[in-house]
């Protein structure tokens, strides 16, 4: 009986045990359910905050940077002609705040829409050596007038490769950007060498190196290693998360070594060799594209932007037809031209890509069409890159426009225009 009174009493305290732990778990899984949907309120409130957010720079980012635009067209113009020494003094210095505000615009962006996955590699067969030249001569100078030497050490002179040529420029212009910033004696070296049975591309510097805690962070956004202060003159600490991104999406392995005090080195591998295509064998052999004579047709519905264009386009030799739409340029002539410059977003709700599609209708060929767009929005960015079209982003600096114009007329062409069918 006293081994019964004992069991009894056992089950007694194990009900009640039992009893006080469902009270608890229930009692957890209220407060768990509590904190869900507490966090599935702040996740659906940041949501709409960044929603309100995107929406609001979709639709503020396209009216603050049509200006920019406008002015840096104007701005390249006017250098492009005779100036007293004052005002040239003027222009340089417009032209180094307008690069600020170009860099800040640009970096933004592009982060916004590469992390929107708006940016997609339009793969082309490149020739390396024309794309290294005009960078080390872009670069150049910059180098000079902080007293260094940028070099270009060319092994592979001959390579020719398939890649996006525009976003492979904007990973070596920001790494040499970075080199030239950091650098503050000796020189920096651009090159390129065959690595096995591809190329390999290696910026080289001699500046002031990373420790290695900090060789990793330095590819996070908005991190700046001695920059403390967070100096605009040093910019966002947004290139090299940059670099790191467009890399990936090029398939490119990107690789750096650094010392403290004496330099960094970053190499780029996986640039399989391709054959030539004609387009690339020309510019093997002649560097940059003759624009003198060629015709380009602009759509763009914002006075200034229009204007500052053709002037620029002028400026170049091209002979320019402009219109807000494809029914103004056809009805100044149904001659094809070589190469199409369009708005994103056009006057009474027009698309540059439907305006351009009615173009292309009506001369019956795809002519050469770079889209230039201050959109943030990251929906008809990403429909661009999946039709497989070329999008620059508002303020486009002329040099970029030039390069698209000096690619897209490569192949030989007559007086830049022919008939329509």
């Amino acid at each position: 009986r006293v081994l019964a009174d004992r069991s009894l009493f056992a089950a007694q305290g194990l009900e009640v045990e039992n009893a006080a732990l469902a009270q608890r778990l229930q009692a957890c899984r209220a407060e768990l359910q509590q904190a869900v949907d507490a966090m599935q309120r702040a996740r659906d409130t940041a949501a709409a905050a960044d929603l309100a957010k995107s929406r609001f720079l979709a639709a503020a980012s396209h009216d603050l940077r049509q200006p920019a635009h406008a002015l840096g067209l104007y701005l390249a113009t006017l250098r492009g002609g005779p100036l007293a020494p004052a005002q040239a003094e003027v222009a340089e210095r417009m032209a180094a705040s307008l690069a600020a505000l170009d860099g800040m615009f640009m970096a933004l962006l592009d982060v916004s829409r590469i992390d929107a996955g708006a940016v997609q590699p339009q793969w082309d067969v490149v020739a390396l050596a024309p794309l290294l030249r005009r960078l080390a001569d872009a670069w150049g100078a910059a180098a000079e007038a902080r007293g260094l030497r940028l070099a270009l050490h060319l092994s592979a002179g001959d390579a020719v490769t398939v890649t996006d040529a525009l976003l492979l420029e904007r990973v070596l212009g920001n790494l040499l950007a970075n080199a030239v910033k950091y650098t503050r004696r000796g020189g920096v070296l651009l090159a390129c060498r065959r690595r096995g049975g591809h190329y390999r591309i290696e910026v080289w510097d001699s500046g002031i190196g990373l420790q290695p805690a900090d060789q990793e962070r330095v590819f996070e956004a908005f991190v700046q290693v001695g920059n403390a202060a967070r100096d605009r003159g040093a910019g966002l600490g947004l290139g090299l998360a940059i670099v790191r991104r467009l890399t990936g999406l090029l398939q490119l392995q990107l690789t750096l070594h650094s010392r403290p005090g004496r330099g960094s080195v970053f190499f780029i591998d996986g640039l399989a060799p391709a054959a030539a295509t004609p387009r690339a064998a020309a510019a093997l052999r002649g560097g940059a594209v003759a624009l003198a004579g060629r015709v380009v047709a602009v759509l763009e519905d914002d006075a200034d932007v229009l204007d500052a264009l053709c002037r620029l386009l002028r400026l170049w030799g091209c002979r320019v037809r402009a219109g807000g739409d494809a029914a103004a340029l056809l009805r100044q002539s149904p001659a094809v031209p070589a190469a199409v410059i369009a708005d994103l977003r056009l006057a009474d709700g027009r698309q540059g890509p439907d305006e351009v599609a009615a173009l292309r209708a009506a001369w019956g060929c795809d002519v050469p069409c770079l889209y230039l767009s201050g959109e943030t929005a990251p929906a008809p960015l990403r429909a661009l890159h999946e039709a497989g079209a070329t999008c620059l982003a508002n303020p486009a600096s002329p040099a970029r426009l030039r390069a698209w114009l000096e690619l897209a007329l490569a192949a030989p062409a007559g007086d830049g225009e022919q008939s329509a069918p």
